[in-house]
């Protein structure tokens, strides 16, 4: 029994070793079984006019995803991206007509976890001559600046959306009888920004909602 309890306490330091290794092997990241994929985009404050603008896309209208849809720059991480920070200036770059040097990075806000699939990273960041800016017509529609005061002085309309769930027929029912039945799970406010003929809404509307909540005490 005693020799028993030996090879136990050995095996379970084996099992230490190995576990605190890998577990200490990189930072923590989020979860992508469920084929989430990171994204990062690029909050552009600009100066027009001597006041300070937000740059906006509307995105191409051959685009499978979202087209016609108002965003940010940004898109999906690639491998051969050191950081995500990386992502955002690079796509910005290949969206706008931008040099990276162009670009000054000034930091990152918090990250979303969306349920459609991307996890986005946004960062912010200043152009210094906007007058640069040669689009790319095959991802990006059109180019348009709103004022970051326009933003300060009206806040969102807000709507709340429902998220459930419907399990298929054929899911394996543990407790009670399987309804095939949509299950209300919560709900999240979704936000619409109105300037002039342009309505920013969605995750770009929610991620500058944040952008503004954060910074607001400071720039007003």
């Amino acid at each position: 029994m005693g020799r028993k309890l030996v090879m136990d306490m050995q095996g379970l330091q084996r099992v230490e070793e190995i576990v605190r290794k890998e577990l200490q092997r990189r930072p923590v990241e989020v979860d992508k079984l469920d084929r989430l994929w990171e994204a990062a985009v690029l909050i552009t404050l600009v100066d027009v006019a001597t006041e300070p603008q937000i740059v906006f896309e509307v995105r191409a209208g051959n685009l499978k995803r979202q087209p016609g849809e108002i965003c940010f720059p940004g898109g999906k991480h690639e491998s051969a991206d050191p950081s995500l920070a990386v992502t955002a200036v690079r796509e910005t770059c290949e969206e706008l007509g931008l040099e990276q040097e162009d670009i000054e990075l000034l930091g990152e806000l918090d990250t979303f976890v969306t349920f459609a699939g991307p996890v986005i990273h946004p960062f912010v960041g200043v152009l210094h001559h906007p007058e640069k800016i040669h689009f790319n017509p095959q991802e990006v529609q059109e180019i348009f600046t709103v004022p970051l005061k326009f933003f300060l002085e009206n806040e969102p309309d807000c709507y709340k959306m429902d998220m459930a769930d419907r399990p298929p027929k054929d899911f394996p029912v543990l407790l009670g009888e399987n309804q095939g039945g949509w299950r209300l799970r919560k709900h999240y406010n979704v936000y619409f920004y109105t300037y002039e003929k342009y309505v920013i809404w969605g995750m770009t509307a929610r991620m500058l909602y944040s952008f503004l909540q954060r910074c607001r005490t400071l720039l007003e």
